[in-house]
């Protein structure tokens, strides 16, 4: 293993805690100049995702989700890039297209990344902030050593209008069961059937991990989340997708249950061609697809609709009616066809969350505000 640091940052603790948890390797300092650290990362390859690189957060790390444009509806999502890349590998995952940095990159700065959230959501006290660093790292996948997840609850546990997620592939949660969360962190779970892991889900931990490390963090109170997004529709995928939402709710308590979402497969055209030259013998595109309204390759959405229908009838049968489900990228239309409902519009689907979770967990105590109130909030994304 390589550790990369960019000058300045040798001493700070974020470097001392990988240098520490892996003595033996090489350790090797680069120039703080983003012109001059690109000729030397040219040379890394596809493994260099086993290499670290701890480098200070410069500019907005702290924003809403990128989402998707009309007409599919997004919850208002809000995001802290604390760490960018994973050492998973993930047959469709996004970061294969949208990252040119293959190595694991760490932000040493964690506390001008929390200012950044604490002046956000000072901003509109009465609105409830869902905050989340798993768009461009897996949460917890390096965090036993990056120790960033613990320091991230804590500050959680202290603001009275936001709720941390760390969303996951692993089962690295033993260093967050002493933690004092005081019930603001949701511990979540991306989830696939158990062939589609081994298939698709390279590194990553095995579902019955998952299970476990589930039941661990239940026990010491936190909330859980889960996502069935990309849900993989291709072979017997009706009883592939029923074993998996049976296996999980023999393990779940659905009363410790924040939220669930389903998404399908999804990305950009030019991605394919990443895809196959990367995992050649992935049967990950066989399935046929079309472009949809925000320029991406989707499943039909008769195709999509169907296996929603099913995914959703089972999480009911085996979780029971109180759960609060949603659609991850998806369209007005959809959400009819398979719940009966569509929120309104985003800020209808962000305040959806904020009084799901004031009645099923009272104590939380989070700001109380209206639609309407959510229809005034700024929530300005990239293409606005």
């Amino acid at each position: 293993m390589i550790i990369y640091l960019t000058s300045g940052t040798e001493n700070t603790i974020m470097a001392q805690r990988f240098c520490q948890a892996y003595p033996d390797a090489e350790i090797i300092s680069v120039p703080d100049n983003e012109e001059d650290r690109q000729v030397l990362f040219a040379k890394e390859t596809h493994s260099g995702k086993h290499n670290i690189f701890i480098t200070p957060a410069r500019g907005q790390h702290f924003k809403v989700c990128p989402g998707t444009s009309d007409p599919y509806i997004c919850c208002n999502y809000w995001t802290l890039h604390q760490a960018t890349n994973c050492p998973f590998d993930c047959t469709y995952c996004i970061l294969q297209y949208y990252l040119n940095n293959p190595l694991l990159t760490v932000f040493s700065n964690l506390d001008d990344l929390l200012e950044m959230i604490r002046e956000r959501i000072r901003e509109e006290s009465n609105r409830f902030f869902r905050v989340g660093t798993g768009e461009l790292a897996d949460s917890l996948a390096i965090d036993d050593v990056a120790q960033a997840g613990p320091e991230l609850i804590r500050f959680a546990a202290k603001q009275p209008n936001m709720i941390l997620e760390l969303k996951t592939k692993s089962d690295k949660v033993n260093h967050l069961l002493d933690v004092k969360h005081k019930g603001r962190t949701v511990i979540s779970w991306s989830l696939n059937p158990i062939n589609r892991i081994g298939e698709h889900e390279y590194r990553a931990a095995t579902l019955e991990a998952r299970m476990k490390a589930l039941e661990k963090v239940q026990k010491v109170g936190y909330m859980t989340g889960f996502h069935f997004d990309p849900m993989l529709i291709d072979g017997d995928w009706k009883k592939d997708y029923e074993e998996l939402v049976k296996t999980l709710f023999e393990h779940a308590d659905p009363s410790r249950i924040a939220w669930i979402s389903i998404g399908s497969l999804r990305f950009p055209p030019e991605m394919g061609e990443k895809v196959k030259a990367k995992f050649p013998k992935s049967n990950l595109l066989d399935g046929e697809m079309i472009r949809g309204n925000d320029n991406k390759q989707r499943y039909f959405k008769p195709l999509r609709i169907v296996a929603y229908k099913h995914l959703y009838n089972l999480l009911h049968k085996y979780g029971g009616e109180d759960l609060f489900i949603y659609f991850c990228m998806e369209d007005a239309d959809t959400w009819q066809q398979v719940m009966g409902f569509s929120p309104d519009n985003n800020a209808h689907l962000d305040f959806m969350f904020s009084d799901y979770l004031n009645k099923k967990f009272p104590r939380l105590d989070i700001p109380v505000a209206d639609k309407k109130m959510y229809e005034g909030f700024h929530t300005k994304r990239s293409w606005e």
